[in-house]
């Protein structure tokens, strides 16, 4: 997406809208992105650039749509996809199931890294943070790269 790295408290409102994190705000302003590919991943809301969500798409298309793995994640994730607007104060709206399925009410975490977003409700995200840092803190290197790092 647009390789931006923070991480932000943020407030949604009761329509669901989400204002972006000033250093995320100022990327999609000057990279002109104007909208958003939503779905639910791993307990959160993952969003991705157009462009970036196609390229994953893109990998999907040459796999047998009959083998039950490649139908499970077509069903639990690419079904759950929706594009959103960017609207001109640098806010976009997470769509109720998406909201539901990710148990955001209004106090949330953005996390901007690698290509994509991650929107977490703040209490889960902490846990998941916790769980991470403690797994991270017995290993060494970069994942499936041993003794690499």
């Amino acid at each position: 997406m647009l390789r931006v790295r923070c991480q932000a408290n943020a407030t949604l409102d009761a329509k669901g809208r989400l204002m972006l994190p000033a250093p995320l705000k100022r990327a999609v302003g000057v990279h002109g992105v104007t909208q958003l590919v939503l779905t639910f991943q791993k307990g959160a809301v993952y969003g991705w650039s157009p462009d970036e969500f196609e390229k994953i798409e893109s990998k999907v298309e040459g796999l047998d749509p009959f083998d039950d793995e490649v139908a499970d994640f077509v069903h639990a994730f690419l079904s759950t996809a929706n594009d959103v607007d960017i609207d001109g104060q640098g806010r976009i709206r997470v769509p109720p199931m998406l909201r539901e399925l990710a148990g955001l009410d209004k106090d949330v975490v953005v996390n901007s890294m690698l290509n994509r977003i991650e929107i977490w409700d703040r209490e889960t995200w902490e846990g998941r943070f916790k769980e991470s840092l403690g797994r991270r803190a017995v290993a060494s290197g970069l994942p499936g790269r041993k003794g690499e790092g």
